[in-house]
């Protein structure tokens, strides 16, 4: 990893009409790195990955990806500079083939593109076993494998992870860890967004906890899961 931080979010503020869902939040992501972003629900966590990824617009505030100013660039513009969400819910198109949902992912890329469909194929055969058939017929395990690949389909610098593990039984759970951990150990940096604190943390390099939309602790991720008080007042008993 290189010293200079590839994102940089600073003084961050999300609102939606009269309700502030963001207030205030800095925070940096090292080139290479794994950082996670971790609190309740309606701590702000998901609000804060779409202002980075140009689905929102911040109130204020300013958004750096290697070195430029991207706070008003919309989402499109920024998945052709390789920031790119796997957003909440998945979002697969249900009605389309697994491998429409994948060049729908490297619509931009052209033969760059193909090249990174086979290698999403590589990384989960499952995928490439049932390539025509309709996406909606996966599992959600399966699924979510699905929207982690369209997004590495378009050769992102950056992914933005949001929620990747809701819903999922806990030995999926451990896949979609274990696939995560792969991403970042390839070269892609990491920004990942989870309830699953804990399991988050473990995964992370360096951790932001989230609350009512502030950030209330940060450190290197091993630190803050073995500070007590941290653990008893955000992350729950195991």
């Amino acid at each position: 990893m290189t010293d200079a931080p590839i994102l940089v979010v600073e003084d961050l503020h999300v609102s939606y009409g009269r309700v502030q869902a963001v207030r205030g939040v800095s925070f940096e992501v090292p080139r290479g790195g794994l950082v996670t972003l971790v609190g309740a629900n309606g701590a702000g966590k998901s609000s804060i990955i779409n202002a980075v990824s140009g689905v929102v617009r911040p109130r204020s505030g300013r958004i750096t990806f290697e070195g430029s100013d991207i706070t008003r660039t919309p989402a499109h513009r920024l998945v052709k500079r390789g920031l790119v969400q796997v957003p909440e819910g998945r979002q697969i198109l249900g009605t389309l083939t697994i491998h429409e949902n994948l060049t729908m992912g490297a619509w931009h890329s052209g033969a760059a593109g193909r090249v990174a469909i086979d290698a999403t194929y590589d990384r989960f055969p499952v995928l490439a076993d049932r390539r025509n058939l309709p996406a909606g017929s996966l599992s959600g395990g399966e699924q979510q494998m699905l929207a982690i690949g369209r997004a590495l389909a378009a050769n992102p610098t950056v992914v933005l992870m949001d929620e990747p593990s809701m819903g999922l039984a806990p030995l999926v759970v451990d896949e979609v860890f274990r696939v995560i951990e792969n991403v970042r150990e390839s070269g892609t940096t990491v920004v990942l967004v989870e309830q699953n604190a804990r399991r988050a943390l473990r995964a992370a390099d360096h951790g932001y906890v989230l609350a009512s939309g502030e950030v209330a602790h940060s450190g290197p991720a091993s630190a803050l899961l073995q500070d007590a008080r941290i653990v008893e007042a955000y992350l729950g008993i195991e």
